[in-house]
């Protein structure tokens, strides 16, 4: 039996599914965070090994194909190394890497269908296909982009409270609630905090932050306003530079900000209005997708390098 195993690695959880060749879900595993952004190369596949092993326990086979989608994983030097390392751990001869995001996108859209991914979550980025090809907005990673992502949202709320410590701005109760939910007793210990905080934990910040904005704190608002603002933005971009569109494109939302139980979900959708789009309605599942992607590279005739691949 010809099987396929499919990662998901982000900058907080991984998960690993493993189906058959009619895509019947043979198992299933969830652990830590494999995005480059928050692992090296060595701890990325230390916990692609431990979470394939337990998937694959008492599976037998006659071969393996095994695609990874990881974040931070679009740089081919990196890519070329992940493959290898994966390799070497003898579960599959039949290896390939792409990004996080690449492999959501197969999921929702597979090899050839129309439509564009926004993805939000601790990062954030967009893909879109349409008639003038493929194309990738964002995605640049936390220090010069992930604009309206969970870790953007969470590190302007830090900074609204060294702000407001300096009196540059009014004190609210954003800052008295950012300084609880990190147990931390004055601004200044942020200094700190900050040095060691991993991305996942900065952007753990964004539920408190969107939780405030409903209530009306007037400094939360402003930050979500302009989070919706980025992300519609990379959509738009995308509308104008893949059209003309023969209908309504569909747009699928995914990640924990902006997925269907995501905080900003609705307001996004409302956001999203002004467009001319559709919303992509089904459930998308990046490990699925790489299950998906592994077997279409196995069943490609040609160079499979860059099949699904976004420049």
């Amino acid at each position: 039996m010809d099987i396929f195993l499919g990662i998901d690695g982000g900058g907080t959880h991984t998960r690993v599914v493993l189906m058959d060749g009619h895509e019947v879900e043979l198992g299933r595993m969830v652990g830590s965070a494999s995005g480059l952004d928050k692992s090296s190369v060595s701890a990325s596949v230390e916990e692609i090994k431990t979470l394939c092993g337990k998937v694959l326990d008492g599976i037998e086979c006659s071969s393996i194909s095994l695609c990874a989608g990881l974040a931070g994983a679009g740089d081919t030097v990196i890519k070329k190394s992940l493959e290898s390392a994966i390799q070497e751990l003898g579960i599959s001869k039949d290896v390939s890497v792409r990004t996080d995001a690449e492999v959501t996108f197969m999921d929702a859209f597979g090899l050839t269908e129309s439509g564009i991914l926004l993805i939000a979550g601790t990062g954030s980025t967009a893909l879109g296909r349409g008639l003038n090809g493929s194309k990738r907005v964002g995605g640049w990673g936390s220090v010069i982009g992930d604009e309206g992502s969970g870790y953007r949202i969470g590190l302007e709320s830090l900074r609204s409270v060294i702000q407001a410590q300096d009196e540059r701005m009014a004190s609210t109760s954003l800052v008295y609630e950012v300084l609880g939910a990190l147990e931390l007793n004055a601004p200044r210990d942020l200094v700190t905090w900050v040095s060691s905080a991993e991305k996942s934990e900065v952007a753990a910040l964004a539920n408190l932050v969107c939780h405030m904005a409903d209530a009306g704190e007037e400094v939360s608002s402003s930050i979500v306003k302009k989070a919706i603002d980025d992300l519609v933005i990379h959509v738009q971009t995308l509308l104008e530079n893949l059209g003309p569109w023969p209908s309504a494109p569909e747009i699928a939302l995914h990640g924990g900000l902006i997925g269907p139980a995501g905080p900003l979900h609705d307001d996004l959708i409302l956001a999203l209005e002004k467009l001319n789009c559709d919303i992509f309605k089904e459930e998308i599942d990046g490990a699925r997708g790489a299950c998906r992607m592994a077997a279409c590279i196995q069943g490609s005739e040609h160079n499979s390098s860059n099949l699904g691949v976004f420049p």
